[in-house]
């Protein structure tokens, strides 16, 4: 006779008896697939025309309005298990990040230059020249980590929040020193580099109560960027060397006559020809990286039982470049909103996430997160997503 009904336990709960009534014991919560998509959003002509416009008669302020207002359609775009993301940040939080920046770090640093060339004249620009490119490169680490937790804190998928730990000073150290030897080891540390960064934020990440994990190595991006590598280093001396074999005869002598180099149009059309041949290239080469990294990167991105794929290609990687090259560059920035759709479709549609995770299980974070956090990427103009 089966007691568990009467005896007011179940058995392996732990629980104890209560007087014979019937204890309620919550269904256990099962791992469920996990599936990306991406849902189009309609408008993105007319907010890209809008922003512009706006951006212009406000001198700008409008840009941090106009670029939450794009996050918040890329953001509801994506789907999770067919449920859209959220953003909730706001114009304003950027707006007032961005003052804040400017007045502790761009202001006193601009006030600090203009100082010092009234007080020891122009020449003084180049003694301070190295301190500010110091300073600037330190920030943009700790800019890089606030602006992706402030992105993540923002992010809301069924009301669960994501969140970045960590301490955006630890990332800002990997980031110089490793960023310090790229000269000195000739780029060969920029695999590990880029390795070593992803890990740190990736690892540092959190959605809900839940973290995200990162294990990649390494030594599978370097047959890629030896192929870069080699390639690079071998493209530009041919380059060099047809440039100089069209132009050289013809600089040489105005550099004899000591006056300007114009190439004659025969001249002119051969240099635009081999630089945008040896840009095509270089794309191809750069891109084929590029689209290895990343898919070996979500390879080795896991969550709960779950990992990511990737499935980026260089074709689509340059296809995806060019294309939005003409939309921000050859617009004059105006459809800029439409490249950056286009790029998050992208990333959307080329990852997949393999397994099944408990997301009913999911915890909701404790903390919003800091409420400024963008400061630094606003003002300096990286990561500016």
């Amino acid at each position: 006779m089966d007691t568990s009904a009467t005896s007011g336990t179940v058995e392996g709960d732990g629980s104890v008896p209560n007087s014979g009534a019937a204890t309620v014991v919550p269904p256990r919560f099962a791992a469920e697939p996990v599936k990306l998509s991406w849902s189009q959003p309609d408008g993105l002509i007319g907010l890209s025309f809008a922003n512009y416009f706006l951006r212009i008669i406000t001198l700008g302020v409008y840009n941090f309005w106009g670029k939450t207002e794009v996050r918040r359609r890329i953001w509801s775009a994506t789907r999770l298990n067919g449920e859209p993301l959220a953003y909730t940040g706001t114009g304003k939080e950027l707006f007032v990040g961005f003052l804040i920046i400017f007045g502790a770090v761009v202001l006193p640093m601009t006030l600090m230059t203009v100082g010092a060339v009234l007080a020891f004249g122009p020449e003084a620009v180049k003694s301070i020249q190295g301190l500010v490119y110091a300073v600037f490169f330190v920030l943009m680490g700790i800019g890089i980590y606030r602006a992706q937790r402030y992105r993540m804190s923002r992010t809301l998928w069924r009301g669960i929040r994501g969140g970045l730990e960590g301490r955006a000073r630890s990332y800002a150290w990997t980031h110089v020193w490793t960023g310090a030897l790229v000269p000195f080891t000739l780029g060969w540390i920029v695999p590990w580099r880029q390795t070593k960064l992803q890990s740190q934020l990736v690892n540092n990440m959190r959605f809900g109560t839940t973290p995200l994990s990162f294990d990649a190595k390494s030594r599978r991006l370097y047959k890629r960027f030896t192929a870069l590598w080699f390639g690079t280093i071998i493209l530009a001396l041919v380059t060099f060397g047809i440039i100089g074999a069209i132009a050289g005869r013809s600089l040489a002598a105005a550099q004899q006559a000591q006056a300007t180099y114009r190439p004659t149009v025969a001249e002119g059309v051969g240099l635009a020809i081999t630089v945008l041949l040896a840009w095509l290239l270089f794309a191809i080469i750069s891109a084929w990286y590029r689209a290895g990294m990343m898919n070996h990167f979500a390879a080795h991105t896991h969550f709960e039982g779950a990992t990511f794929k990737g499935t980026a290609t260089a074709p689509s990687l340059i296809r995806l470049a060019i294309g939005n090259f003409f939309l921000s560059v050859g617009t004059l920035g105006i459809l800029s909103p439409v490249a950056q759709v286009r790029s998050a479709r992208y990333a959307v549609e080329r990852t997949a996430i393999d397994g099944d995770v408990p997301l009913a299980a999911i915890g909701q974070r404790a903390a919003a997160g800091g409420k400024y956090g963008e400061g630094l990427a606003q003002a300096f103009d990286f990561d500016a997503f």
